[in-house]
């Protein structure tokens, strides 16, 4: 080969070798992780005697201003919201209020800013101004728990007051405010000199002041003093040094200076506020429907304490006419007993109810309803004669009274059996409602008693004391049961075996600083009451516990109502007092595990487990 072909045949190879590894080719360099840094304010950060309304800040890179209407907190608060933009590499603040005189202005912008191509967030930046001829400079810190799970309260407002009256809450503005970060913790910075009252409000009026009975608040009797310390500490330096004694060569740690460093230590630092709603009912009708000829029911968003009136105007509606009313009193199904009234297409009635309004007032309200059957199929229009008459001997058909229950093959000792229906159902015979127990292998008719759930009987118990491993049964006779509506349930029976106590656990708590009025709750992994128990002694002791893991609460029953109860404002009193248990507790079948419970001995914010804590935004 001459040499000219030689230098073509390579030239070619490496052009080959060249495109085939355009792929491994400059890829790029490492993620950009670094978030913004400004670069020039104007005006400085910190100016004083600064009288304009406009900030701007100058970054190394393009960002964008997430959520500035919610997250960017501008102190002291501002009736009219700032104006707050990005353009490119700068950020604008335009404050519409009137700037006020001798007063230290602070713009927290959170976690608001970040850069345009990798979002990373700049954390953290504050800018402040003062149109005095001194920046206030002193800082409260704390945190804000929910008062009732202990779960840290975000992106809710942290203000104070200089005016230390309970009306200022109520009445004025905040001097200063600022927002908890997604921990719970918040710092009120660039306070005056002076004593202040502090609180959270969740502000859903706008208007910084509590002025809605529905908002969340924390309030405490405590009045602070904010002061800066300055703690001062030595610092070491050495330096090393080698000796060499013995052929040998050792480095020695040498002092080389001792440097003095001062640190600014704000107080109080430690605030800690819980949040609560009082208890308000705002009172309005959520809907209204008929899924059945034979009931129509009414859904309220809160529980009331006064039933409507009704009027019917198309249907008869007198004192046979049976109400059910929630557990929880907010909504009402009305059970039609006049067979007129299921054959009304549509039910037309005037309503009379309570009706919460805009001043949180409750009035009365008239509303009139017309209610069309919506469970009912109706016949298609082109439906044949042969169809009509299949569709009507089945509706001619007995339908029997179906019977719901608990039961299960393996029933827990303590659980009473429960009977439940779809319509209101009499027992007319209870003695046709048998429990029987298996000995040996006769079954033993047993003394029980039946006795209503509820006051139009959807629901039936039978307690006993159940003997553990040991089989029962179940036996209702025909006919035993008949709802309102003519229906009787068909014969039915079930057996049924208690489990046995090796299949339990049993959990004691000795409670220290006891006063007689805690309520103990067993929670499940996801924080949830899966058990109440008075403590009537010292000692609680919680029975019947299925293995597993768990985790306790308690609660300070100051009033004696066995329920958990916010505060309220107006009286000045704080919500009741939770404590949780500060480790998971692990049960064991057949064990009893006892427990030391000093629910004072750990700080109240360290007490809930960390797998616990759920970190949710207030505000949605």
């Amino acid at each position: 080969m001459s040499r000219i072909h030689l230098i073509y045949c390579l030239s070619i190879m490496l052009l080959l070798s060249g495109c085939a590894n355009r792929g491994n080719g400059p890829q790029g360099g490492a993620k950009d992780e670094t978030p913004p840094v400004p670069l020039k304010t104007i005006p400085a950060n910190g100016t004083v005697n600064y009288g304009k309304k406009r900030v701007e800040i100058l970054f190394d890179e393009i960002v964008t201003v997430t959520n500035a209407y919610e997250a960017v907190v501008v102190s002291p608060p501002q009736i009219k919201p700032a104006i707050i933009k990005a353009y490119g590499r700068r950020v604008t603040v335009e404050l519409i209020d009137t700037l006020k005189k001798e007063t230290t202005y602070t713009i927290d912008f959170a976690d608001a800013i970040a850069d345009n191509n990798e979002g990373n967030i700049l954390k953290s930046y504050t800018f402040s101004f003062a149109t005095d001829t001194i920046i206030d400079t002193l800082k409260m810190s704390g945190l804000l728990l929910d008062a009732e799970t202990l779960n840290p309260l975000s992106k809710v407002m942290i203000g104070i007051h200089s005016d230390l009256s309970d009306s200022a809450f109520l009445k004025k503005p905040f001097d200063r405010i600022t927002k908890t970060d997604a921990n719970g913790f918040f710092t009120v910075s660039n306070i005056r000199a002076g004593s202040y009252r502090i609180y959270a409000l969740d502000d859903i009026g706008g208007n910084y002041r509590f002025d809605q009975p529905n908002e969340l608040i924390a309030f405490t009797d405590s009045i602070f003093v904010p002061q800066v310390f300055s703690n001062v500490h030595s610092d070491t330096l050495w330096r090393d040094s080698v000796v060499i004694a013995d052929s040998h060569a050792d480095t020695l740690r040498l002092v080389d200076s001792i440097a003095t460093v001062v640190h600014s230590v704000y107080q109080p630092d430690r605030i800690l506020l819980q949040g609560f709603s009082q208890t308000f009912f705002r009172q309005y009708l959520i809907r209204s429907e008929r899924k059945l000829p034979h009931c129509f029911a009414l859904y309220f968003n809160e529980a009331m304490d006064t039933l409507p009136v009704i009027q019917a105007l198309n249907f008869p509606f007198d004192s046979a006419v049976l109400v059910q009313l929630s557990a929880t009193r907010d909504s009402l199904c009305y059970w039609l007993t006049d067979t007129l009234a299921w054959q009304t297409d549509t039910l037309s009635f005037v309503m009379n109810y309570y009706k919460t309004d805009s001043t949180n007032a409750l009035v009365l309200q008239t509303d009139t309803l017309h209610l069309r059957t919506t469970g009912v199929k109706k016949p298609a229009p082109n439906e044949s004669r042969a169809a009509r008459n299949r569709r009507e001997k089945e509706a001619q058909k007995m339908n029997f009274l179906k019977i719901g229950n608990n039961l299960s093959a393996s029933f827990d000792l303590y659980r009473p059996v429960e009977l439940h229906f779809e319509t209101p159902t009499n027992i007319a015979n209870p003695a046709q409602i048998v429990i029987e127990q298996k000995v040996d292998t006769l079954w033993k008719p047993l003394s029980v008693v039946l006795e209503r759930g509820d006051s139009i009987g959807l629901r039936y118990l039978i307690r006993h004391q159940w003997k553990p491993e040991t089989a029962y049964r179940l036996s209702v006779d025909s006919a035993t049961c008949m709802d309102l509506y003519g229906h009787h349930n068909d014969k039915f029976s079930m057996q049924f075996t208690i489990k046995s106590l090796e299949q339990y656990a049993t959990l004691i708590f000795e409670i220290v600083n006891y006063t007689g009025r805690e309520v103990v709750q067993i929670l499940d992994m996801n924080d949830k009451v899966i058990r109440t128990q008075r403590a009537e002694t010292p000692f609680v002791k919680v029975e019947y516990l299925d293995p597993g893991d768990y985790y306790a609460r308690l609660y300070i029953d100051d009033n004696g109502n066995t329920l958990w109860d916010p505060g309220d404002y107006s009286a000045h009193l704080q919500a009741e007092a939770v404590y949780y248990f500060p480790a998971k507790i692990t049960l064991r079948a057949f064990w009893d595990v006892e427990e030391y419970w000093d629910y004072l001995e750990v700080p109240l914010w360290e007490q809930k487990p960390v797998e616990l804590i759920k970190k949710k935004e207030q505000k949605k």
